[in-house]
């Protein structure tokens, strides 16, 4: 005989094991998606909603008018799009288009400080790491290879 409550995180299940008879509690929630992020580095993580959250909460920093209200709500909706376009693993600029997009429609100065973060030299906002850097380049200034 099983006896199920429904709690704030899940399940609770009370159920009686056949061969013993004693009683036990089972604690069941829904599980993490499954949803994989491909980083700028190649490396793969798990998607994080309060990571994707904190970081549109530093890109808010000092914005008055920017309520984290929002700022969670934009989360979790680039989560549930991410989820509900069925794929198992997603590249970190989908995301970061995503991020830009919604918070447009929130503070355009914190979607600009966002872009800020993807533009290259020209100008442009790329996601798809842009140009290379010339690797005897510094600081704009050429190295001196003869020292």
């Amino acid at each position: 005989m099983t006896e199920t409550r429904v709690t704030a995180d899940g399940l609770r299940r009370r159920r009686i094991c056949t061969a013993c008879k004693r009683r036990f509690t089972t604690y069941e929630k829904l599980g993490a998606p499954g949803l994989k992020v491909q980083k700028r580095d190649g490396s793969v993580e798990p998607f994080d909603g309060d990571k994707l959250f904190l970081a549109l909460q530093r890109i808010s920093a000092h914005r008055n008018g920017v309520r984290d209200e929002d700022l969670r709500r934009i989360a979790r909706d680039i989560e549930a799009t991410l989820l509900d376009s069925g794929r198992k693993s997603v590249a970190w600029s989908d995301i970061a288009r995503a991020a830009l997009s919604r918070l447009e429609n929130v503070d355009p100065i914190s979607a600009q400080r966002l872009a800020a973060n993807y533009t290259d030299e020209s100008g442009a906002v790329r996601f798809d790491g842009g140009a290379k850097a010339d690797p005897n380049q510094q600081l704009g200034l050429p190295l001196d290879d003869e020292s």
